[in-house]
């Protein structure tokens, strides 16, 4: 039994490894099989850039965005995907351009933003479907490649009402200056023209503009502009006489009268009187004096009316005589002896007064201007007040003669200090 039992035992441990033995075959060929089917399914290894990270695949797809969803790796809507290869190659390299975002703002107001990875302004405005009117501004310009950071501002164009000639019309204005708006209105302004604004001034806002046509009519005439007559006294003349000193001319005068309309209706009216020649007023000396006086020494001093002066210190009446000397003579005061002196008291007319000597009313005859310089004894007596002086005695003894005696007035005029 036991024997029996024993080789049964034996037989039993031999098939059990016969069987083991089987069962490794079949495990070693179905892992060949795995590795052959493997390497068979993962037949392509793609390189993936994403941004600032890279890394290798390998993958049976060869869709690059089932690649990317194989690799749990999204794209947005403006990102881009680039992809080279297969092609007979089994590598490939995809790249993946992350798009960002670029504000916009539309007269200082945020608009939706635009996405962008390499793009101009003007190919972002396309992709958006924003718009630009003729005027409207935009920064950066539409050539302009964007960078990240950037930010696109849109300043939307306005109307603005230029009126002038009695018409209004609409000007798209975009931050111009007055002086554009009317160019662009096609307003030509006259030099004398009126804007409601500074031509440099920029506009910034919707406002009217207003341009007031200004007329100005001139007129111009020139007229004569006749002297006058002046008439000044002189005491070297007689009462009655009279001689030109200085013949009248007539002037030219010319007057400009500027009318000034704005938009038709006068607002100004301007003289302005320009001398093209000047005048000269005739002077007309007339006679001051009752007589021709013999001494033709004038002084401003002496102001005569009716033949006598008006201002004066006092009044001596009383004969005068007429005398003559030898040419060079001294008189008693130390002045030389000369038509315009004469003899007196000193005692009663101090030496050096200034004396105007006329004959009494009713005798015309007139010494006028005297300086008491000289004594005699007739005046020292007090019977004769005054010596009047005729000159040397080889020329005025006749005029001395002919003086004789005449009873006078003698105004002293300012008083002498001896």
């Amino acid at each position: 039994m036991l024997s029996l039992f024993s080789k049964k035992g034996a037989l039993k441990l031999r098939v059990s490894k016969k069987a083991f033995l089987k069962l490794a075959f079949i495990f070693v060929s179905i892992f060949s099989a795995f590795l052959l089917t493997g390497l068979v399914y993962f037949r392509y290894d793609v390189t993936i850039i994403d941004g600032g990270s890279e890394r290798t695949v390998y993958t049976m797809q060869a869709d690059p965005y089932d690649v990317l969803a194989e690799n749990g790796i999204s794209v947005g809507m403006y990102d881009r995907v680039e992809f080279t290869g297969f092609d007979g190659s089994p590598t490939a390299t995809l790249t993946v351009r992350r798009a960002y975002e670029v504000p916009v703002t539309v007269d200082g107001e945020e608009y939706s933003p635009v996405y962008n990875i390499d793009g101009t302004v003007e190919q972002l405005l396309e992709q958006f479907s924003i718009e630009l009117g003729e005027y409207d501004t935009i920064t950066p310009a539409p050539e302009e490649k964007i960078q990240d950071g950037d930010v696109i501002e849109i300043t939307r164009a306005f109307d603005v009402e230029v009126t002038a000639d009695g018409e209004t019309v609409a000007v798209i204005c975009n931050s111009n200056t007055v002086s554009e708006l009317l160019e662009r209105a096609e307003i030509k302004l006259g030099k004398d023209d009126i804007v409601s604004a500074e031509l440099d001034e920029i506009i910034t806002e919707p406002c009217e503009i207003k341009v007031s046509r200004v007329e100005k009519k001139v007129s111009t005439k020139r007229e004569v502009d006749p002297y006058e007559t002046e008439t000044v006294n002189d005491n070297l003349m007689a009462i009655g006489d009279s001689r030109v000193v200085t013949e009248g001319v007539d002037g030219v005068k010319e007057t400009t009268t500027t009318e000034t309309y704005i938009d038709g209706v006068k607002t100004d009216t301007a003289v302005e009187t320009k001398i093209i020649s000047e005048k000269t007023n005739e002077v007309i000396a007339e006679g001051a004096a009752v007589s021709e006086p013999y001494c033709k020494i004038d002084d401003p001093a002496i102001v005569l009316e009716n033949g006598r002066p008006v201002n004066y210190e006092y009044i001596i009446s009383g004969p005068a005589t007429a005398y003559t000397a030898f040419e060079g003579a001294k008189t008693a005061s130390g002045r030389l002896a000369e038509i315009g002196t004469c003899a007196v008291n000193p005692n009663v007319i101090p030496y050096g007064s200034l004396l105007y000597i006329v004959g009494q009313e009713g005798d015309n005859i007139c010494y006028g201007y005297a300086i008491a310089a000289d004594t005699g004894y007739g005046m020292m007596d007090g019977t004769i007040p005054v010596d009047v002086y005729m000159g040397d005695s080889a020329n005025h003894y006749a005029d001395a003669c002919a003086w004789g005696w005449h009873l006078v007035d003698i105004y002293v005029i300012e008083v002498g200090n001896g």
